[in-house]
């Protein structure tokens, strides 16, 4: 069709889809792209200079000339198709979970707040129980022994209120995070629950070596930092262990994606369920907009456009389950000390990370 060699990339097509419903602002197209922010804000800025978009007061929208587009490339009137009633993540919270969220919500108002020095980011609460319910519908909590390696998200105190896993270890670099973990552990007597002052970038002590069921991790998103945070877990691993990790679209390309997977499989690890946008996050607007993110700079300086603070959560990730097939076998020797310095956070497609 001659209409399409004018889409160049399939994000093209996606944005203009998108666009077909109704107007969206700059963060509605980050989160429906699937693609990363380099690549999004290209087709922003071509589909701006072709005149088949415009921005006004904040949003989006087609151009007499979009609308003509669309009307030839699409076959079908585009219609959300995602489910509200479970926000496309397939679950039911059942009054047993919404119980667990409530009591964790009231328990942890006092949390510390997220900090961007240590990449931290909170997933939004339905997302936090949302990752517990499936985990569990997995077999992957009850009766287990798991393992945490940074827990912004304090998903290890909704895990101990649970009452679920028999043991839950917290190795976090963060020491309000680790004090404020252990002082609710013992304030609300969860004794399955211990935090740890820990750097991913330091061995592993041997006494954790081969004593977890369950990892999980909401990891960087270098090539390199994503390998060591999850080598790091493995090497806590039994045989037959699961992970959990996210991995987002907005600072990942797809030869990313497919240089960690390839990481993940030699670490003896496969992949079982790949739930794609299933976390979303709680970014503080005020930081994203103020603090020099390049995902809003890049839209200043590139599309000329200043986007109001986001109003929802728009920054997400897919929710990783692997399993060991074999014995762990961590990218990385868990008793050597590997400094990443810069290259643990940054790289050219971390828009949503300060250096």
């Amino acid at each position: 069709m001659k209409e399409l060699t004018i889409l160049n990339t399939k994000t093209d097509y996606i944005i203009l889809r998108f666009l077909s419903q109704n107007p969206a602002s700059y963060w509605d197209l980050l989160l429906n792209s699937f693609d990363n922010s380099i690549n999004t804000i290209n087709s922003i800025e071509k589909l701006l200079k072709e005149n088949l978009i415009k921005y006004e007061n904040n949003y989006f929208s087609l151009t007499e000339k979009g609308k003509e587009l669309v009307k030839k490339i699409l076959k079908t009137q585009y219609k959300d198709v995602i489910c509200k009633e479970c926000n496309g993540k397939g679950l039911k919270i059942t009054e047993y979970f919404k119980d667990i969220l409530s009591k964790f919500l009231e328990l942890t108002k006092d949390r510390p707040h997220a900090i961007p020095e240590f990449d931290q980011g909170v997933v939004e609460p339905i997302t936090l129980i949302s990752r517990v319910i499936f985990m569990y519908y997995k077999g992957d909590i009850e009766n287990k022994d798991i393992v945490l390696i940074g827990d912004d998200d304090l998903t290890s105190i909704i895990l101990a209120l649970s009452n679920l896993p028999n043991n839950i270890l917290v190795l976090e670099a963060d020491k309000r995070l680790v004090d404020y973990i252990n002082n609710k552990s013992k304030e609300l007597n969860l004794n399955s629950l211990k935090a740890v002052v820990y750097n991913v970038e330091d061995p592993v002590n041997e006494e954790y070596l081969s004593k977890f069921d369950t990892f999980l991790t909401d990891p960087v998103e270098t090539i390199e930092g994503i390998t060591l945070f999850i080598s790091r877990g493995v090497s806590m691993l039994k045989e037959e262990g699961v992970v959990y990790f996210g991995l987002t679209h907005l600072e990942a390309s797809y030869k990313k994606w497919h240089k960690i997977h390839s990481n993940l499989y030699s670490m003896n690890l496969v992949i079982t369920d790949l739930l794609d946008k299933f976390q979303l996050y709680d970014l503080n607007p005020e930081d994203i907009v103020n603090k020099g993110y390049r995902v809003y700079t890049e839209a200043v300086n590139k599309l000329g456009i200043k986007p109001d603070k986001p109003t929802k959560p728009w920054y997400n990730s897919a929710f990783h389950r692997l399993i060991l097939v074999d014995k762990p076998n961590p990218y990385y020797p868990y008793n050597k000390q590997i400094k990443l310095e810069r290259n643990l956070y940054y790289d050219n497609e971390a828009y949503v990370t300060l250096y």
